[in-house]
């Protein structure tokens, strides 16, 4: 979209709302969607999670489909929609039903305040709910929950995606106190961060993106956690842990399965998660590895294996 100036020249075009209308089921899909066509952040309204024991649900807030929604740039806007209605046809349509994917103009509010209402305190596994830095805390932790505050940012992990929350779920429950955790692919920090709330001793986090490292940083000074932050993979002799989370994908764990066993001590754990549910060859990589398997987590696409070494 161009508009005329004042003079009569035309100007950049402006920012404009780009909005997909889904079953609430499918709002996972449609935001890997809206990001891989580009767009700079996804908000979801009218979504919540519920956790009950080990199941985790999405609950929608009213009656009605949810909204996957981002701020885009006028300019190729028009290319981005049908790019994603594209996608929505092959992805979402034969598995969630109709999805409707829309362009208009931005109203005038502060969206700054409009993207602070749009993200909210989530219980994300049993006992923690993660909350942006601008929420109550009463509002955050109605039951006694721990809270982890995560500024949403431009690293992974919010606890808005099912491999998070799987990932998270499988290591929380072989954590004991005092365990010495590696979080590889740390992203926000929010597995390790959430180890040491649940009474780790000592964390040691790693990423290649210095972003993640720098947003991890952030998220244990805000949380008043201390750990050990490196931008890089995983020393070759990175001294064996009591548990390693490292949520990151099948296609790029599988060739690391080896060096994962070694960075776990005899008798520890590995929560290894982004594995797609249609991956159950994971599973016997993982034996092959070395690794005995205890325990999947599954939700939606998504599958975290925790494994033990023996």
């Amino acid at each position: 979209m161009t508009r005329a100036s004042s003079d009569g020249s035309r100007t950049r075009s402006a920012d404009l709302r780009l909005e997909v209308s889904c079953a609430p089921e499918a709002v996972e899909a449609v935001a890997e969607i809206l990001r891989e066509q580009g767009a700079p952040g996804v908000a979801i309204d009218g979504l919540t999670w519920a956790v009950d024991g080990d199941d985790v649900r999405p609950l929608p807030q009213r009656s009605g489909p949810a909204r996957v929604f981002s701020v885009v740039p006028g300019q190729g806007a028009a290319e981005m929609l049908r790019a994603v209605e594209e996608a929505l046809a092959r992805r979402v349509a034969p598995f969630f039903g109709a999805a409707q994917a829309s362009l208009a103009e931005l109203p005038t509010e502060d969206w700054v305040a409009h993207y602070r209402r749009s993200v909210t305190p989530v219980l994300v596994a049993p006992g923690l709910v993660v909350a942006p830095p601008w929420a109550e805390a009463s509002d955050a932790a109605r039951g006694g929950e721990r809270i982890l505050w995560i500024e949403p940012g431009a690293a992974f992990g919010t606890g808005d995606h099912a491999s998070t929350r799987t990932t998270l779920r499988a290591g929380l429950s072989a954590l004991r106190a005092g365990d010495d955790v590696i979080d590889l692919g740390c992203g926000t920090g929010i597995l390790g961060a959430a180890a040491l709330l649940f009474g780790a001793g000592r964390l040691r986090a790693y990423d290649l993106d210095p972003m993640a490292v720098q947003a991890t940083r952030e998220t244990l000074r805000r949380n008043a956690l201390g750990a050990h932050v490196r931008k890089g993979p995983l020393p070759r002799r990175a001294r064996p842990a009591d548990l390693l989370f490292a949520n990151l994908s099948g296609t790029v764990l599988r060739p690391l399965l080896g060096q994962l066993r070694g960075a776990v001590r005899t008798g520890g754990h590995a929560a290894l998660g982004g594995v797609l549910r249609e991956d159950p060859g994971f599973l016997d990589d993982c034996r092959a590895a070395g690794f005995r398997v205890e325990r999947t987590e599954v939700e939606g696409d998504f599958q975290a294996i925790l494994c033990r070494r023996p």
